[in-house]
């Protein structure tokens, strides 16, 4: 019997209701109280340095852990003062926390920066000197030398910041809420995957009452396991590296390259073995179909295409023996990938927009059918919603003064129609389309990529401040996520809005308070610093060839862009989802999954993945297994909370004992 044709929106929503545990509320209730805020701003604000430890030793944020180990030692002070929490209060408490340590990455841009004007990328491609006062102090900077963040030089970028984030947080707050209106009451989307971010909170507050569940026994075991590979991973090299010149690492972060091995039998061929242990846990939550292509897609690009095909055709033509990953790697960029990869991008653009129409269509004369309370835009009673026009009037007087800034006194000599075009046109356009894919699929799918780098380009302007301001080109389609999650726990609006707000300014001054310290502690990147001592040098070279890209017949980057090569990633990604479009019955599930993981992994390093097939294998043929499909797709999520928590803990035990530490032995302190 032949099998059915599967729809991409069907596939993925099936994937998507094995976490789908509960139905909603209709009862909605406060969840902002003083014990929540003090206990964010006291808790959350610890777990900021070992966040940004964590992703500056590591390549991994604690962002994600910091707020559980926040929520987890809140409903233990709850369950010992013999009182009980809403799981509203532990929602709004989980969100405060992630903000507290989210505030550290709205620096993360002028930590980047001073690296960028100090780097020798910018020096041999001349723009040391001309990159904006406003980013960045000038070269030979007292605030540079020094390493300080609390200085008269950053006047201008702090002020910059400052205004980004006020009009930002008016634009998201009204953009957001607008289009979560329009996709979840009026059109009645489904938003498939926000009962999964609402089980977090209703697991940990069905702790405080009399009896333990199992989302509790496992999370303390995904904790101690967490711990345990902390210790090792980020622990030794932490403490190791207060005592001495250069940290030991037990395992080399954050890769052991394996490059010059193999080039033998596979000349430009990469590899290098990642050794961070999280991925294996992703491989238990991604689907199985899109591991195992975006793997194969991996083995074929560097085993196969890279050297027995580009590089004998001489496409390749960078590589040198001896090369190790970084060097092997930007090289095939340049010569062949990074052009390919533009033509991907844009083959995955015109295939969301394709998927997204008749899903436009099919949802609209659907809704219909359906019965509830949404379908208009009355709204459930006590859920806290605020006027249609109060939402768009905080958007237009947050874009309409950015734009403002930005022409008066960043970009003046920048076209003002560009500016216009994106703030007023392109991003609500982009926003309620992918507002529709992300409650329909979980995914944003519409891109278009390189879209700012083709605007820079076509306005013909020379100047490099362009690319340094703040474009608004923005898309608050996911965020509309937030308020669904919002609803399914019963917690009221109003409540979260007010709680963003009253933590926002204290945990702005904290995130710089944090970032100063850091940096004193060794030059970012550094030794000290592993992770981003072997990555940022990458990223500032791709940086310094985009900002020139418009130097007059000296452009690295536009030589390196190739039209053929851009129109065969267009035209072979085209293809190879127009066959396995009409082989879909051939695929089980629907054929998107196996589509979007091979020209995901095509061009990619296996070594970078193979933690996430092991998990993959070890979850479908083991796990499910034993456990069963509908208890594992239970304890997954919450397994990965738990290893987060234990590894950012040790994390944050780790920079604690460094700040300490070199506050005792150094004099800036």
């Amino acid at each position: 019997m032949a099998r059915k044709r599967v729809s991409m929106a069907e596939e993925w929503q099936a994937w998507a209701k094995r976490y789908d545990m509960e139905g909603g509320v209709r009862k909605f209730e406060s969840g902002l109280s003083l014990k929540v805020v003090l206990g964010a701003l006291f808790v959350g604000l610890l777990m900021m340095p070992g966040s940004i430890y964590l992703t500056l030793v590591a390549g991994q944020s604690g962002a994600g852990a910091a707020p559980w180990v926040t929520v987890i030692l809140f409903t233990e002070l709850a369950r010992r003062s013999f009182t009980t929490v809403k799981r509203q209060e532990l929602y709004i408490l989980l969100g405060l926390a992630g903000s507290a340590v989210g505030a550290g990455g709205s620096f993360w841009g002028m930590i980047n920066d001073q690296y960028f004007v100090q780097s020798p990328q910018a020096l041999q491609f001349e723009i040391a000197d001309k990159i904006p006062t406003w980013i960045v102090p000038p070269p030979g900077s007292e605030a540079l030398a020094t390493r300080s963040l609390i200085h008269k030089d950053w006047m201008w970028p702090l002020l910059l910041m400052l205004s980004n984030t006020i009009l930002g947080t008016m634009r998201n707050i009204g953009g957001t809420y607008f289009f979560f209106r329009l996709t979840a009451d009026l059109e009645r989307l489904p938003f498939p995957l926000a009962p999964v971010s609402a089980q977090g909170a209703t697991a940990l507050a069905e702790t405080t009452g009399k009896r333990e569940t199992w989302r509790w026994r496992v999370f303390s075991l995904a904790s101690m396991l967490g711990l345990i590979w902390g210790a090792i991973y980020i622990g030794v090299p932490a403490l190791t590296g207060v005592m001495m010149s250069k940290p030991i690492q037990i395992l080399k972060i954050p890769w052991i390259d394996f490059t010059t091995n193999i080039e033998g039998f596979a000349p430009s061929g990469q590899f290098a073995l990642t050794t961070n242990l999280d991925s294996l846990l992703v491989g238990f939550i991604m689907p199985f179909p899109m591991v195992m292509a975006q793997f194969v897609a991996n083995v074929l690009t560097q085993f196969l295409i890279n050297p027995h095909i580009l590089h004998k055709m001489e496409i390749i033509h960078t590589w040198h023996p001896g090369d190790d990953v970084r060097a092997t790697g930007f090289g095939n960029w340049i010569d062949f990938w990074m052009s390919f990869g533009m033509g991907k991008a844009f083959s995955i653009a015109l295939i969301g927009f394709s998927v997204t129409l008749p899903m436009m269509l099919r949802f609209r004369s659907a809704k219909k059918k359906q019965i509830g309370e949404r379908g208009s835009w009355v709204t459930p009673p006590g859920r806290g919603d605020f006027p249609i026009w109060l939402a768009l009037g905080l958007w237009l007087v947050g874009m309409s003064a950015h734009v403002f800034i930005l022409h008066r006194f960043l970009v003046p000599l920048f076209p003002l129609g560009f500016l216009l075009f994106f703030a007023f046109i392109w991003t609500p356009m982009n926003s309620y389309i992918n507002a529709r894919t992300y409650a329909i699929l979980n995914q944003a799918l519409f891109n278009v990529p390189y879209l700012t780098q083709a605007t820079y380009i076509l306005s013909r302007y020379e100047e490099i401040d362009i690319w340094f301001a703040p474009i608004p080109q923005e898309d608050y389609g996911t965020g509309t996520g937030h308020w669904r999650v919002l609803e399914l726990t019963g917690t009221t609006f109003t409540s979260s809005i007010a709680a963003g707000l009253i933590t926002l300014p204290i945990t702005m001054l904290s995130g710089l308070l944090v970032w100063h310290f850091i940096w004193k502690l060794a030059p970012i990147p550094s030794a000290v610093y592993p992770n981003a001592q072997i990555t940022w040098p990458m990223a500032v070279t791709d940086r310094a060839m985009w900002v020139t890209s418009l130097r007059d017949g000296n452009s690295l980057m536009l030589q390196a862009i190739r039209g053929e090569y851009v129109l065969l990633g267009l035209l072979s990604c085209l293809g190879l989802y127009a066959l396995m479009w009409i082989a879909n019955p051939l695929f089980p599930g629907g054929h998107s999954m196996y589509f979007y993981g091979f020209i995901g992994g095509i061009g990619g390093d296996p070594g970078g993945y193979i933690w996430v097939l092991i998990g993959a294998l070890l979850g479908k043929y083991y796990m499910i297994r034993k456990f069963g499909l509908k208890k594992w797709y239970r304890y997954t999520p919450v397994m990965m909370a738990g290893f987060g928590c234990g590894v950012g803990l040790v994390g944050m035990a780790s920079v604690a004992i460094a700040l300490v530490s070199r506050a005792v032995i150094v004099k800036p302190f």
